[in-house]
């Protein structure tokens, strides 16, 4: 694993970017945060991240969702290891699956999944055991 892997957080949620960039620089990791997918692609111009941890639901339901299936055409991104955050489980729960089942029908663009809100350890756990494998 790089000595200090570069991750890119993407969410909309100005307090889960500063969260995330605390526990994570406190923990050895460099991070680039941004707002939504068209900060993000632009960031993704000066910047290759280790792996991007990607919120789902952003401007629109599906904006990670979609910002993820750009990015394994993007060059240079086909591998990155993308980690995508959802509270779209209790948004399911609470309004009924009908409204998302354009996203539910679709296949996963990332490995992994977190739950919001985020436990610290697990996601540590899980970017160590993803950057060292």
């Amino acid at each position: 694993m790089d000595s200090h892997p570069l991750v890119l957080v993407v969410d909309d949620d100005r307090d889960i970017r500063q969260s995330l960039k605390i526990i994570l620089e406190n923990n050895g990791y460099r991070v680039e945060a941004a707002a939504d997918g068209k900060q993000a692609m632009k960031l993704l111009d000066t910047i290759t991240p280790n792996i991007i941890i990607l919120d789902v639901m952003m401007t629109t339901d599906t904006e990670g969702f979609d910002l993820a299936h750009d990015l394994r055409a993007r060059p240079g991104c086909e591998e990155t290891p993308i980690i995508m955050l959802t509270s779209f489980l209790d948004k399911v729960r609470d309004e009924g699956p009908d409204q998302y089942q354009h996203i539910m029908g679709q296949q996963w663009p990332a490995k992994w999944i977190f739950e919001k809100p985020i436990e610290p350890e697990r996601l540590l756990a899980k970017l160590k055991a993803i950057l060292e494998d």
